[in-house]
């Protein structure tokens, strides 16, 4: 049994309130109102004896003519009459006889018997006389009296026997009631568990349910008492919190989403400097950091986060700051967050943001207007001395001034073309691209740039070869916007290949069609010095250019970093798609994969 549960407390301090009450009052009758009803019958039958016995020092006769009656009316208080010489056992032998319960009582006492014969006069009280005390209360007087010359002796005998049967009476009536007390206690005691324990412990029980996020129980009620209503709060806290966790759990699941898909990296540190939480793109931070630290980590101009976060604890200010790796390029932020009443720092909020394609743009921006200003400057250069040249009669015959003319032409047309580059890119990023599709007959049409490039290939001991398939493949595509396709690709090929020292310099196109994947591909195949792998993810970007170098071959110039990213316009916008595979030091191909029409694909016998 639980000492803790409210209903046996409750009946323990009501069944202890009612047993207290029941000793007090029982005690207070043995105690009181008991003892003072035996004084009064003792002092009351004393008092009767005594005038008796005053009556038959007055007047014996009297006395011996209505002493009998007096024992025949009062059964509890008996007188009797002896002679000397009468056998005191002898009952009959005596004047005035007690009545026969009295004498059997007086004969059972050795002490009254021993008075008897002793002859002497006395007075027993049984309850003033600890010599005399018993569990039955009596009064007994033995006087000498005179009647008509004759010495008599005088026996008075009060019994309060019938006090002790009351006595008994009350016992058995407070026990019974005490009984009674015992089942009624019992019978409260189930009240109480069924109303009060019950219900709380159904209450305790649904309280951890709701402190285990179980919101499914739900508490009957029935009536409008106090628990009752605890009970309907708890029903509406219960759905309250059910609500309120949803909410919470949503906002969580929100949270939890935006920081699994934002970019920014977010850290979180307690005041200790201990992480707590990180999203995935926190995570790749460290990691790249962690691996920057070991191998920078005592340069000069190193940037050690762990310095900046505990500077940001003491100073409780918000920081920002870049952080350049090998290959990566950071821009973090630190926030300490501080409570409002103890201006305590509570936890360090870090984010972090990849610009690492910004800050590559950035830089190939920067190369591109190096790049632009070199290219633009060497035919600007050429234009203006050449044409000072003619204007001051340098050139004085017709074929040197042609000659001259020529040159500035070229050079006009060489910065045409690369004005004309950035125009089109302008405008393909802003969607204004045009594709006028025609079919075209790309066999015919491969065979044809072959032939065109042939001699720039030449120059630079590069063969030309094509690979195109017997059957002749159509589609409709753009020829002019196709055009500056393949010119930006065979002009990369032909000028990659011429650079190297391989005695096979080779640029190949090649032509098929893939049923499978219902495509058309057309491929530039060179054998040049090929892209380095870190750098194939950005050779599509705007203004990359693998090749740092401004030499120039011929007529064809580094380039300005564009091309590609026009040719991959340009393919896109036909639907298709631009991938390339290269090796370093032995060559790539640039794969264009064009999706087919089977309206406009014709094969035929022969080419």
């Amino acid at each position: 049994m639980k000492l803790n549960i409210v209903a046996i407390r409750v009946w323990l301090i009501t069944s202890g309130l009612i047993l207290i009450s029941l000793v007090a009052t029982s005690l207070f009758y043995a105690q009181f109102y008991s003892q003072q009803i035996k004084q009064n019958y003792l002092n009351d039958y004393e008092s009767f004896i005594h005038n008796v016995e005053t009556l038959s020092e007055s007047n014996p006769q009297y006395i011996m003519t209505y002493l009998q009656e007096a024992n025949v009316i009062h059964a509890k208080l008996n007188f009797a009459i002896r002679s000397e010489g009468q056998d005191v056992y002898n009952e009959e032998e005596w004047d005035l006889q007690f009545s026969d319960d009295i004498y059997q009582r007086v004969i059972s006492n050795p002490n009254l018997v021993e008075k008897i014969v002793s002859g002497e006069e006395t007075q027993i009280r049984s309850d003033s006389d600890p010599e005399y005390e018993s569990k039955i209360p009596y009064i007994f007087h033995v006087k000498h009296i005179n009647f008509q010359g004759e010495q008599l002796t005088f026996y008075a005998y009060a019994d309060l026997s019938f006090i002790a049967e009351v006595e008994r009476t009350v016992f058995y009536a407070l026990s019974l009631l005490i009984l009674f007390s015992v089942f009624l206690s019992y019978a409260y005691y189930l009240y109480l568990r069924r109303h009060i324990s019950e219900p709380i412990n159904a209450m305790t029980n649904i309280a951890f349910d709701y402190a285990r996020d179980d919101f499914s129980h739900q508490l009957p009620v029935s009536g409008r008492d106090d628990l009752s209503e605890l009970a309907m709060a708890m029903n509406k806290m219960g759905h309250s919190l059910e609500t309120n966790r949803t909410v919470v759990r949503q906002e969580k699941e929100l949270l939890s989403h935006i920081m699994t898909s934002i970019d920014t990296g977010i850290l979180y540190y307690d005041s200790d400097q201990s992480l707590i939480l990180s999203n995935p793109a926190g995570d790749l931070f460290l990691t790249q950091y962690q691996v920057e630290k070991g191998n920078f980590s005592t340069k000069d101009d190193y940037i050690d986060i762990e310095l900046n976060l505990k500077e940001a604890v003491e100073t409780k200010k918000f920081s920002q700051f870049n952080i350049e790796m090998v290959e990566f390029y950071y821009e973090v932020t630190i926030l300490p967050l501080i409570e409002d009443d103890t201006l305590e720092i509570r936890g360090i909020l870090v984010s972090t943001k990849d610009l690492t394609h910004e800050h590559r743009l950035d830089k190939m921006r920067v190369d591109f207007i190096n790049n632009i200003s070199h290219e633009l400057r060497t035919p600007l250069v050429m234009v203006q001395g050449y044409s000072e040249a003619i204007i001051d009669d340098i050139a004085e015959t017709i074929d040197e001034k042609k000659e001259m003319a020529q040159i500035i032409s070229d050079e006009s047309q060489r910065m045409n073309r690369m004005v004309n580059e950035m125009l089109d890119l302008s405008r393909m990023e802003a969607g204004f691209i045009e594709i006028e599709k025609d079919s075209l007959n790309l066999n015919r049409y491969l065979s044809t740039l072959v032939s065109r490039f042939n001699k720039m290939a030449s120059e630079v001991d590069v063969r030309l070869a094509l690979d195109v398939p017997e059957k002749i493949i159509e589609l409709p595509i753009d020829k002019d916007k196709m055009d500056q396709v393949f010119v930006n690709l065979i002009n990369n090929a032909i000028r990659h290949t011429g650079m190297t020292d391989k005695s096979a310099k080779t640029v190949t196109l090649r032509l098929f069609e893939d049923e499978n994947l219902e495509e058309v591909i057309m491929e530039v195949r060179d054998t040049g010095t090929g892209i380095p792998k870190e750098d194939v993810p950005y050779i599509f970007d705007r203004f990359f250019k693998a090749d740092k170098s401004r030499k120039n071959y011929s007529d064809n110039a580094s380039g300005t970093g564009i091309g590609l990213s026009v040719v991959q316009s340009i393919i896109e916008a036909h639907g298709g798609r631009l991938s390339v595979e290269s090796t370093l030091g032995k060559g790539s191909t640039f794969i264009i994969h064009l999706p087919i029409d089977q309206n406009s694909t014709s094969t035929f016998d022969s080419f």
